[in-house]
């Protein structure tokens, strides 16, 4: 296992969506996120696939360096 730098802050950054509440968990080998949104998503579903795709690739840059 290569070592790594330990992260000892996030970057704090002005908050970009007030009306989420998020809940992250965080266990041994599972990560779970939760956003709730005050409205429903209209999203169609060449939106919604984006949006997917765009939550997948910045949890990957989030999470590189740990896994």
């Amino acid at each position: 296992m290569a070592l790594r730098k330990e992260k000892k802050m996030a970057i704090a950054t002005r908050c970009q969506t007030p009306d989420a509440c998020y809940t992250i968990e965080i266990h041994e080998s599972e990560i779970s996120v939760k956003v709730e949104t005050r409205g429903r998503l209209d999203l169609s579903e060449s939106e919604a696939k984006l949006l997917e795709a765009n939550i997948h690739n910045v949890l990957e840059l989030v999470l590189r360096p740990y896994v």
